[in-house]
């Protein structure tokens, strides 16, 4: 049974690997960004939570009722936080669509689905943690009924393992982990029905961003990456060769 003190739990439990570091790795542009420790996430999150019970009160003094989504959000930041999968059925519907730039424009179907696709990127960074930015949740009250909200958020920590795409497992294209602490942002949409539960959602993020600040991909200003962009040519050179012979 899912209450206030196991949320309270989960948010004084250490998730990330100790020490981190100062300021972010890899080979992003634009200046040395401080990391955001542990106890920051925390208070930030417990603000998020604390704005989001103040934007619900707020919506029912204008006569719309979203009180469903904070404990929804409690669950579902509990449930990823903790890697507990026991409250999928009051989270989810059963056939959930999601879509993800992991998955190359599919949309996978079903809680085993979406469950694989989450556990791909806890397994290659096992510290992960999501954390809610403070100010940045949306609300769309559609007049059938259903609810609509996109949250932005910060995901943290050490990229060590395999990262594998879709289809998730051991014959999916994958990117293999340096090491590296990273402090990314993305952008989630949710779709309810009126049950309060997700049946549609999708996370937005830059994965070239992801890539490059977790040290995969060179930086912008790396011959190698020049010369990576440069082969985006060789497609355009082919199908040039192609025209020319079919007009000969």
């Amino acid at each position: 049974m899912f209450d206030e003190a196991k949320f309270r739990e989960a948010i004084a439990q250490p998730r990330l690997r100790q020490p981190l570091p100062e300021y972010l790795g890899g080979n992003r542009a634009g200046g040395r960004v401080k990391v955001l420790t542990e106890e920051e996430l925390n208070a930030q999150t417990e603000q998020w939570f604390t704005d989001l019970d103040a934007k619900i009160a707020f919506y029912a003094e204008h006569g719309l009722d979203v009180a469903f989504a904070a404990e929804w959000a409690k669950k579902y930041w509990w449930s990823w936080l903790m890697r507990d999968m026991s409250l999928n059925d009051e989270l989810y519907t059963p056939d959930l669509r999601y879509k993800d730039p992991t998955t190359f424009g599919r949309i996978i179907v079903g809680l085993e689905e979406f469950v694989r696709y989450n556990f791909a990127f806890l397994d290659a960074i096992p510290d992960w943690r999501y954390d809610p930015l403070p100010g940045q949740v949306y609300f769309d009250v559609d007049p059938d009924g259903e609810t609509r909200v996109i949250v932005r958020y910060i995901g943290s920590g050490h990229f060590s393992g395999t990262l594998r795409f879709y289809p998730y497992d051991d014959s999916a294209p994958a990117v293999h982990g340096v090491g590296t602490f990273v402090q990314c942002t993305a952008v989630d949409r949710y779709h309810f029905g009126r049950d309060g539960r997700m049946y549609f959602g999708e996370t937005l993020f830059d994965i070239l961003d992801a890539l490059q600040s977790a040290g995969v991909v060179p930086g912008d200003d790396s011959p190698v990456f020049k010369l990576l962009m440069g082969a985006s040519r060789v497609p355009g050179m082919i199908n040039t060769v192609r025209r020319t012979l079919r007009l000969g």
